[in-house]
């Protein structure tokens, strides 16, 4: 009998491993986390020796190493790296689960493994990762719980998935007697439902009723990796072979941003990047543009690289332009793989069609770099991904509209561009790979929401640091007993 019970224990440990590939990215299941954590708390508190659990981390890296491969230009060494690194918070929240549910009373032993997971996912922002793997991203299709991320920010919604795991735990543990364990259990009951209920009756009776105004969002295929050429140090004797496709990219782009306005857009921008440019080229770009958005009476953002000579640096750009074809921002992207001179300031404008913002791609996944924007209606995102996280990548930006109030539209190179109200609702889809006039058009409402999370900010999140502290002083007032 006690053979059989270890080979459950195990069986758990390495399906919850195995699950990991389905949290996140191309193959993400909202519903794997919350049967995956569950299943490797169990595994971990049972087994009778700590390091017979060592076996489970390979399985949970290997998981991850497929889930992520292909996604970033990356080579194998930096993927298995990456794959290593973003376990971490799992690994070390759940060996501290299995030391301190040992240690501690039912009640407060229940919060660990949410408490320090928490913890140690905020701290990949610093390597460079944002909120790129967040649990709470897997629940971004899950609408009635992200719901609460206008309350309390993406790391609440988080915090709710991986509490679920230790009261899964702890009511099996005692099927037979859950009389016993009733109050823990009533509790998280109570506040999932609270949350499961403000978001149902916000998407129900929260709607947007503004009027809207028509936005195009537009990309136009590469035919080769323009970004290559700064990773060469952009060399200047090349500039001559390169520059007649630019030049026919940004043709290209000019002229479906004139059937966008012919259209009846009001709003005309561009994915990440999309218009490659030689330094000695901009400026004639820029009085292109300025003129485009003057003659058509449009706010026009495009988006380009500006590409320097002799240098592995790049200006990554969004440019906005009013209809008056006066430049109101050029906003560097902050959150990149390639040197930044951005000064981290998120811009915000007034407009006819509400307050409009915009942040590139991967700032996008800093929620306090992004909540800047918390006072605009409507967030302008041009994006460049890659097949591997096409959907999942333009989805997880909607959370950052959820928190701060505002409709989002990213267009995205390379992956999916969606527009979505304030609430994550889809307005407009179009995916990269599916089509080949690659222009969106979105009504979008022109007045946001103010919300809770835009009042206070990060308030449970510095809250969960202050339990994981008190967690920590625990642990050493058990040592000195």
């Amino acid at each position: 009998m006690k053979r059989n019970y270890g080979f459950l224990i195990n069986l758990a440990g390495i399906a919850g491993s195995a699950f990991i590939f389905f949290i996140g990215w191309e193959y993400n299941i909202p519903a794997a986390v919350w049967i995956a954590f569950p299943l490797l708390i169990y595994s971990f508190r049972h087994a009778d020796k700590w390091y017979k659990t060592l076996f489970f981390i390979p399985i949970m890296v290997i998981a991850r190493f497929f889930s992520i491969n292909g996604g970033w230009d990356m080579g194998l060494p930096l993927t298995v790296t990456f794959a290593v690194v973003v376990c971490l918070p799992l690994i070390l929240s759940i060996y501290l689960d299995r030391i301190f549910s040992r240690r501690m009373g039912v009640f407060p032993a229940m919060f660990v493994f949410p408490v320090t997971y928490v913890v140690f996912d905020y701290l990949l922002i610093f390597a460079n990762l944002g909120m790129t793997f967040s649990i709470a991203y897997s629940q971004c299709t899950f609408l009635p719980l992200v719901q609460s991320a206008s309350l309390f920010g993406s790391w609440f919604v988080e915090f709710i998935v991986l509490w679920f795991a230790p009261v899964a735990v702890l009511a099996f543990e005692n099927i037979t007697q859950l009389e016993t364990v009733k109050k823990p259990i009533s509790v998280f009951g109570i506040v999932l439902a609270a949350v499961m209920v403000f978001g149902w009756a916000r998407l129900a009776f929260d709607k947007p009723k503004s009027p809207t105004v028509r936005i195009a969002s537009i990309t136009e295929a590469h035919d080769r990796d323009y970004w290559a050429i700064t990773d060469a140090g952009t060399p200047e004797a090349d500039a001559e072979a390169n520059k007649p496709i630019m030049a026919k990219i940004q043709d290209n782009l000019f002229a479906s941003s004139q059937k966008a306005a012919d259209y009846g857009a009001k709003i005309i921008f561009w994915s990440e990047g999309n218009c490659p440019i030689y330094e000695d080229d901009f400026d004639a770009f820029v009085a292109r543009a300025r003129s485009f958005a003057k003659d058509n009476g449009v706010y026009f953002m495009p988006a380009v690289v500006n590409l320097l000579y002799g240098e592995t640096k790049n200006m990554n750009l969004a440019i906005m332009i009013n209809p008056d074809g006066e430049v109101e921002f050029r906003y560097e992207k902050t959150i990149s793989w390639y040197p930044s001179d951005s000064d981290g300031v998120i811009p915000v404008i007034d407009t006819p069609y509400g307050r409009i913002s915009t942040a590139i791609c991967f700032d996008n996944d800093y929620p306090m770099l992004v909540s800047q924007a918390k006072n605009s209606d409507i967030m302008l995102i041009p994006a460049f991904d890659t097949k591997k996280i096409d959907d999942f990548h333009t989805r997880v930006a909607f959370l950052r509209g959820i928190e701060n109030g505002y409709s989002t539209v990213r267009q995205s190179n390379k992956g999916s561009s969606i527009s979505a109200d304030y609430l994550g609702n889809t307005l407009t889809y179009q995916n990269y790979f599916r089509t080949e006039d690659r222009v969106m058009i979105s009504d979008v409402p022109v007045r946001g929401k103010t919300t809770l999370y835009g009042l206070t900010g990060e308030i449970f999140l510095w809250l969960d640091f202050a339990a994981f502290i008190a967690l920590i002083i625990f642990s050493i007032g058990n040592v000195h007993r």
